[in-house]
């Protein structure tokens, strides 16, 4: 059960984190696409692993997005909208803290990774990212069934 009281909280004040939308579902069916196809490279071991790690970041990514606006939101702003959509699995998809704070830690990792700071990530890592993900999918698909490919 989505926690829209909230979400809502995120709605007020000056700057609001997120704005009330009705979702349109036939866009985020096709966002909800683009991880499932990204969760197959990212376990594709002839990839790198950098290819790896960036597909099943991105998976985790747009699912958590889609969580949000399946729930009718959307983000308001860009300036921290990739932490913001991992905090808000915990209202969207009701992760407990350990579940979404570790996709929190993985946007970071993937903010050094990207910008230079680390050049490698581990097997580990990957793997870490990858079933989070696909847990992520498997959760967004059964709490918003209007998500399922027609």
């Amino acid at each position: 059960m989505v926690r829209k009281a909230n979400l809502d909280n995120l709605t007020k004040g000056a700057k609001p984190a997120l704005h009330a939308a009705e979702p349109n579902w036939d866009m985020l069916r096709g966002l909800t696409d683009r991880p499932s196809k990204a969760l197959v490279d990212a376990r594709r071991k002839t990839n790198t692993l950098a290819t790896r790690f960036s597909a099943a970041y991105g998976a985790a990514f747009w699912l958590a997005r889609v969580s949000v606006e399946a729930a009718g939101y959307r983000l308001a702003g860009s300036e921290g909208h990739r932490t913001m959509v991992f905090q808000c699995l915990a209202h969207t998809v009701e992760w407990e803290a350990n579940r979404w704070r570790r996709l929190d830690d993985i946007h970071r990792l993937r903010n050094h990774f990207d910008y230079g700071d680390i050049i490698d990530v581990s097997e580990a890592q990957v793997e870490t990212t990858i079933a989070d993900a696909q847990a992520l999918l498997d959760d967004v698909l059964h709490l918003f069934p209007a998500l399922e490919s027609e």
